[in-house]
């Protein structure tokens, strides 16, 4: 079960990918980028096929394995002896021992443990996966981050640059009325010191959106290209229903939870350690040429084992009690996860709701401030105003304009995150164009008992093609 959150409706997404320009860039072809190229995402996915052999390898522990054995030597020996006259002799014997055997043995019962490992890592397994979606989520949030990033710095970028042209005309129009008796040289200075200040925030603005493309071409892969803007997302109508959503769906949370019934298998894994096992082994053995008086030598044989621990030195309990400390450790990271995902989904909705109040009245300032500059400037050639008027006037305007840039990108990044703690920024949920990654398919295939695939791989390797009836169906 997962929690989908949707940018926009599947006929608005193609209505919208219709009318845009070419080489523009929507948020979701950008988050399909980062998920196809990123290399941590990568990593995780290798790292949760690296942690399903563990579930093999538990498995391996109860099933029949066979081992074969094989010797061959040379012995050589002189033997002297005396007869009952006194006489000496010498016998010189030579032979070749050689030996084979095949054994194998089959575990009965071994106290539960094999069960409970498999289900120990079953649930890393699961663990697993859930830090895989984890990870998917930090690596799309990073990319839509950058998005946004490179959204409000191409606008900084562009206002700044506006507003070097707009001081620039002021500072020509303070020269030309002090060309003609109306205007002073300190209107001149005040133009021109504030064009020196708006040609310094211009060169940080373009300083800034360069390392925020940078940011963007290391989260998707390549250099943003058009953006547009960002689409809206469906959110919950209360912090209540975003708290409960988050302690339902966040990787994290089922990682955790995932994490403690791991420890609890592993009690039982450690409690099976002192409980007796019984084994049925045989044998096969041939032996040819051991010694002088045997020329060979043909041995097959069956036995049935029972092992009882009677004193481990405190082992077992030891193991015992550190699985039940594990256990224990796991229930409370479980409950500081929750409390954590509490705090910062309330902390992020309080966010939210300031950068949307901020983002209105941001608007707002921006709507006035030209009303209000548009005024000066009437005011300035009747005489009512001076040049600092206009200028302050114009100062106001860039700031509303840099406030509505960062605002509206606050309010979208916010969105992202709560996005995230509620499990919902993920590929699957973001319905992006993409082929999933399913690491079930890996799991499927590791765990699926193949007790001749060593012989098949061996034979793969032949430089003669074998007949198929070596071959499985799965390989074709």
């Amino acid at each position: 079960m997962r929690f989908y959150a949707t940018c926009l409706s599947a006929l608005t997404l193609l209505s919208v990918a219709a009318a845009l320009p070419a080489g523009a860039e929507t948020l979701q072809e950008a988050l399909a980028s980062a998920y196809q190229q990123h290399p941590q995402l990568k990593a995780e996915r290798a790292r949760v096929r690296e942690t399903d052999e563990n579930f093999v390898q538990a498995q391996a522990q109860g099933r029949f394995q066979a081992s074969a054995q094989a010797s061959v030597g040379a012995t050589s020996s002189i033997i002297r002896s005396t007869n009952f006259f006194g006489g000496s002799s010498e016998t010189k014997d030579a032979f070749v021992p050689r030996s084979f055997a095949i054994t194998g043995q089959q575990p009965l019962y071994q106290g539960g443990r094999v069960r409970s490992l498999k289900g120990q890592a079953k649930y890393g397994i699961l663990a697993a996966r859930e830090g895989l979606r984890n990870a998917e989520q930090s690596v799309l949030l990073q990319a839509a981050t950058a998005y946004a990033d490179v959204i409000r710095d191409e606008k900084v970028a562009a206002i700044r640059r506006n507003n070097v042209r707009v001081i620039a005309r002021q500072s020509d129009a303070a020269r030309d009325r002090f060309d003609v008796g109306v205007g002073t040289r300190t209107d001149i200075a005040q133009a021109d010191a504030r064009l020196a200040n708006a040609e310094i925030g211009l060169a940080q603005a373009e300083a800034q959106l360069q390392a925020s493309r940078a940011a963007y071409i290391r989260a998707t892969g390549h250099p943003p290209e058009q953006l547009q803007p960002v689409p809206d997302f469906v959110m919950p109508d209360t912090v209540e229903q975003a708290e409960q959503t988050a302690l339902i769906y966040n990787p994290q949370i089922e990682a955790a939870r995932y994490t403690q019934d791991a420890a609890r298998f592993g009690i039982d894994v450690a409690a099976a350690t002192g409980k007796p096992t019984i084994s049925a082994q045989t044998f096969i053995q041939t032996s040819v040429d051991q010694n002088s008086s045997i020329l060979g030598q043909d041995a097959i044989g069956f036995t049935l084992n029972l092992t009882v621990p009677i004193f481990t030195g405190g082992l077992t309990s030891s193991r015992i009690r550190q699985a039940s400390a594990s256990e224990t450790r796991a229930k409370f990271e479980l409950r500081n996860v929750e409390d954590a995902l509490r705090e910062q989904v309330t902390a992020l909705w309080a966010q939210k709701i300031a950068a949307e109040q901020s983002l209105n009245a941001a608007r707002r300032q921006v709507e006035a401030a030209e009303v209000a500059f548009e005024g000066v400037e009437i005011e300035l050639e009747v005489g009512t105003r001076d040049a600092l008027d206009v200028l302050n006037a114009e100062q106001e305007v860039l700031n509303a304009r840099l406030s509505v840039a960062q605002a509206e990108r606050n309010l979208s990044v916010i969105k992202f995150q709560l996005l995230n703690l509620m499990g919902g920024f993920d590929a699957l949920s973001l319905s992006l164009p993409v082929i999933i990654y399913d690491p079930a398919a890996n799991f499927e295939d590791v765990s699926t008992y193949k007790p001749l695939k060593p012989l098949q791989d061996a034979f793969d390797t032949f430089p003669i093609k074998l007949p198929t009836v070596f071959k499985s169906s799965t390989d074709e």
